[in-house]
């Protein structure tokens, strides 16, 4: 009998240590998938951020080179600003181009208020956004965006904002 319950003891032992073990990888789990699934959102957002940047500074070259934006489109900016297509099909790309007649007369009053040699920088787009496709690790329709009148990005993994003035970029819809 001794036997007998010295093996029922062992068995129990094993049963204790399995279950610890098995809580002890569940409280592992519990805090570090939550920092995978984040650490893999704000690589995904600064990956979008970078794209952002690569396809605005394309769009401004492009600018700066040819003297105006005819002939520059969407996805060839994209082309040319070297994003590979694994970035591309997690972000949707749009450009907000100005009118040509808006873009003329924040030139003219800029240059009006210049007294110095300074530079005066207009930009030929209201807004560049990427906006995360389904196949991203960030929810669908997340939004990063620079805006060009400020020069700045926002969205998610920037800032608070979550959506853009829509007002300012398309006042007359």
């Amino acid at each position: 009998m001794n036997k007998e319950a010295t093996k029922h003891s062992s068995t129990r032992i094993k049963l204790v240590i399995a279950l610890l073990i098995v809580i002890i990888l569940a409280i592992l789990a519990a805090i570090f998938i939550p920092r995978y699934n984040n650490y893999l959102r704000n690589k995904s957002a600064a990956e979008g951020k970078l794209a952002l940047e690569a396809l605005r500074n394309t769009v401004d070259n492009y600018w700066k080179t040819n003297g105006s934006i005819s002939g520059i489109s969407t996805e060839n900016a994209i082309v040319e600003a070297g994003i590979k297509d694994k970035v591309a099909a997690k972000w949707q790309f749009a450009i907000a181009w100005k009118e040509t007649t808006l873009y003329t007369t924040e030139m003219v009053n800029k240059l009006k208020d210049v007294n110095t040699n300074q530079m005066v920088y207009v930009s030929p787009y209201k807004m560049i956004m990427a906006v995360a496709t389904d196949a991203n690790k960030l929810r669908e329709g997340t939004k990063i965006w620079f805006e060009g009148d400020t020069n700045q990005f926002h969205g998610y993994g920037v800032d608070e904002l979550v959506e853009p003035n829509w007002i300012s970029i398309f006042p007359n819809p």
